[in-house]
């Protein structure tokens, strides 16, 4: 018979799955019936306890990993990029949704991108460091192809992609 400490582990890695598929969700009782589903006994506390164990947040009204346990990150956030504004040389604005802030902020940090010197978070926005010009444009560079669409608008070096948040 599993230990307590069992099931939870069990139940924690449930979660992780569950987060990491494509169906988003939005409220903790859906996932104790994906559990229950699962045959893995849970309760709204102790899912509520096990997302806050495993760092995941809420954005947008939807339950999002953040941190060890999520793979491709910046692909699940990117969608809340909004806009992207250069300042000089070495910085970048990057206008997120509301709320959303710390949490590009902290999937930029966790990329561990060379070009990336450091992050401070906003609310709704994100300020990126870099070391000069040359690596703000890596940086502007890495943010388009991430925040492209399925549409062409034109060709850049082969690969094709539309951005349809605003870069100035």
């Amino acid at each position: 018979m599993p230990s307590d400490r069992d099931s939870q582990e069990r139940r924690k890695m449930a979660i992780v799955q569950i987060l990491q598929e494509e169906e988003p969700i939005t409220q903790q009782k859906e996932l104790v019936h994906k559990l229950l589903e699962m045959g893995i006994p849970a309760t709204q506390s102790s899912v509520s306890r096990d997302l806050t164990e495993i760092g995941a947040v809420r954005i947008n009204g939807q339950w999002m990993l953040i941190g060890m346990y999520d793979i491709g990150l910046f692909e699940r956030v990117a969608r809340h990029v909004t806009e992207v504004k250069f300042a000089g040389p070495n910085l970048a604005l990057v206008l997120t949704q509301p709320g959303a802030g710390a949490l590009v902020a902290q999937a930029i940090e966790e990329s561990a991108w060379e070009e990336i010197e450091g992050t401070v978070a906003g609310i709704n926005s994100v300020l990126v460091l870099t070391h000069d010009a040359f690596f703000q444009t890596l940086f502007s560079v890495r943010l388009q192809g991430y925040l492209r669409d399925g549409d062409i608008l034109g060709d850049t070096k082969g690969m094709a992609w539309r951005v349809t948040r605003k870069f100035t």
